[in-house]
């Protein structure tokens, strides 16, 4: 359909995707499609209904006839009810229904007026006039016929599905499918429905933080609230029967954000004088989430998207008592306190 006789209908579109191959390889993609209930002119001549989908396009072809067609000697009886009495007329073609369709037009009834004349064709819209014109005039340019191929429709039918289906099965490297067996062996959940992961065992040595006096207020009332909330306790670090790693820590300030201006960094990179770090000795496992684009995508399906943060989110998982002591850290409130282990 036109874009002109959509808007003149006032049809609402749809956002859509349709490549359209025509005469000589030419190609048109239409972005839009309309819904449309198409019926004859009068409703005397069927009682004909059908819900049909059209792509929209500036232009569908060249305005059929030429020229004015002049009917002469096989002029149609009048006891005939055309599907357009104005046939020999140029005109703008508005629609064009797909061959799915055509057979479905067609009713009992033709016939040919004279020998070399055109054929009449009776259908759903009344009678339709189709054939060779003799002693017409011929125009330098004429438009014969329309055809079109959708083209591409098999590559947009595997895109289409492959965005559609589930995450399908990847091939992962060894260390990638032994951190997923670990996590499905060892990751449980609490009787409040709390994760609970295991970190793999390593002897680490000790590594400590020297505090930033300038940040010491802040970060006392960080560390307090880890403490108040449950997140972290104190232990002793003496014993030799568990391995025990360090985590350095240190401030990331923020003065002009309006909500935290202090973040607190726990370093599990940082090496220790072996050379290597806790997450040197981690497995990273593989990508578990969504590309950004899919995200992004899905965000089109529906008209409100409810978009959320969780508070302390990696706190509400708990580690094993055995795996703790790989993730101490070591503060002191003054400088002439002790130097516990939490």
């Amino acid at each position: 359909m036109t874009t002109n006789f959509s808007q003149k209908l006032k049809l609402r579109g749809f956002p859509d995707h349709l490549t359209v191959q025509g005469i000589g390889g030419s190609n048109s993609v239409s972005r839009r499609r309309v819904n449309a209930r198409i019926l004859p002119r009068s409703g005397d001549i069927s009682s004909y209904n059908e819900d049909m989908s059209f792509y929209i396009l500036p232009e569908l072809t060249a305005t059929l006839s030429v020229q004015r067609v002049s009917v002469g000697q096989w002029k149609p009886p009048s006891s005939i009810v055309l599907a357009d009495p104005q046939f020999c007329e140029p005109e703008q073609i508005d629609i064009i229904i797909g061959a799915e369709y055509f057979y479905d037009f067609l009713t009992e009834g033709r016939s040919k007026i004279s020998e070399e004349g055109p054929t009449l064709q009776n259908t759903v819209f009344g009678w339709i006039v189709s054939g060779r014109i003799l002693d017409q005039p011929v125009s330098p340019t004429q438009a014969v016929s329309f055809s079109c191929t959708l083209a591409d429709i098999q590559d947009q039918l595997a895109r289409f599905w492959e965005l559609e289906s589930c995450k399908s099965s990847s091939i992962q490297s060894v260390e990638e499918s032994t951190c997923e067996t670990i996590f499905d062996e060892t990751t449980t959940r609490d009787s409040s429905g709390r994760f609970i992961v295991s970190l793999p065992k390593k002897e680490f040595v000790m590594q400590q933080l020297e505090a930033n006096p300038e940040l010491k207020t802040q970060y006392h009332q960080f560390i307090r609230e880890y403490e108040q909330l449950g997140h972290m306790k104190q232990v002793d670090s003496e014993d030799p029967d568990f391995p025990i790693f360090f985590l350095p820590h240190h401030a990331v300030l923020k003065p002009d954000s309006t909500t935290t201006k202090l973040r607190v960094v726990f370093d599990a990179s940082c090496k220790t004088s072996t050379g290597v770090s806790l997450n040197d000795v981690l497995m990273v496992g593989p990508v578990v989430q969504d590309d950004l684009l899919v995200i992004q995508l899905r965000f089109r399906l529906h008209r409100i998207a409810v978009v959320a943060d969780m508070e302390k989110m990696y706190r509400m998982i708990l580690v094993y008592p055995s795996d703790q002591r790989l993730q101490c850290i070591l503060w002191r409130d003054t400088p002439n306190e002790p130097i516990p282990t939490y």
